[in-house]
């Protein structure tokens, strides 16, 4: 039985391996990722305007994608620890153009589940489903007011909410619970794709005009600053991953937690007043 342990533990390494070559190589995780930590005090991500818009299916081979900043790979929320054998391990490019943020994130999640229907309002995907959670701030205020949250599951259903300070407001309890003003709507168009046994991906474009008015110019135009926090998730978050880790200083709405990125490239047509 000794010699029997390493000879399987060998044969399921080199499975592994083999199902990742049979990956498309847009799903690989590329070299030239940023952690999101270092961003907190230090330069915050620069991400490039996109010339042209990504095509949403859920494959991040649109040549539009080939130039944009790499999140990633996503590390332990709590630790900061790598997580590159993760059930969640992730990573993701993110985009710019003067009308929508776009995000595309591949999850090696081998057997990701939805309990939700696409067009399912607001539900708590974070309770059963595997998905990702973005998180954003306009701006960079050095406080944690006036905050969104967007999950999106594989299957596309979409839990989203504006926010006022952290974690509130919140009214209820039990499943009538609601978590911040739940009647706001982030209108993401999104898209999935999924490789059986190997991982999935969620692509998204959400409209700048989801956070007006705000503190900040809205869209923002080249040299602004924001908060952003990327997670990963399944079986009710006991699994998950971040961009920028906690460090044990509160839960994922923790925005002084928040990695930070910087729009670059020229901004064109007019900008909506800020708030």
């Amino acid at each position: 039985m000794r010699r029997l342990v390493p000879i399987l533990f060998t044969l399921v390494a080199a499975a592994a391996a083999a199902c990742h070559q049979s990956d498309p190589a847009w799903s690989l995780t590329p070299a030239s990722g940023a952690p999101g930590e270092p961003t907190i005090a230090g330069e915050p991500l620069p991400v490039g305007r996109l010339s042209t818009a990504p095509v949403l299916d859920g494959k991040l081979d649109d040549p539009a994608w080939a130039g944009a900043s790499v999140l990633g790979p996503l590390v332990d929320p709590g630790t900061g620890a790598a997580a590159t054998s993760h059930p969640v391990a992730a990573w993701a490019r993110i985009g710019w153009d003067d009308q929508h943020l776009f995000v595309g994130v591949v999850v090696r999640d081998r057997a990701p589940k939805s309990s939700f229907a696409r067009d399912a309002i607001d539900p708590h995907v974070w309770g059963s489903s595997s998905g990702i959670e973005l998180v954003m701030q306009p701006g960079d205020p050095g406080d944690n007011r006036d905050y969104y949250e967007l999950q999106v599951d594989v299957a596309g259903a979409v839990f989203d909410s504006h926010f006022d300070d952290y974690n509130a407001p919140a009214t209820a309890a039990g499943a009538a619970r609601v978590f911040g003003h739940q009647e706001w709507s982030s209108g993401v168009e999104r898209a999935s794709y999924l490789k059986n046994g190997s991982f999935y991906t969620v692509e998204l474009a959400v409209p700048w005009s989801a956070f007006a008015p705000a503190r900040v110019p809205i869209p923002p135009h080249a040299g602004d600053v924001w908060r952003l926090n990327l997670y990963t998730f399944r079986d009710g978050q006991r699994q998950a991953l971040a961009w920028s880790p906690l460090r044990g200083q509160g839960n994922f709405h923790r925005s002084s937690r928040f990695g930070r990125i910087r729009f670059d490239g020229p901004r064109e047509g007019p900008r909506e007043g800020s708030k």
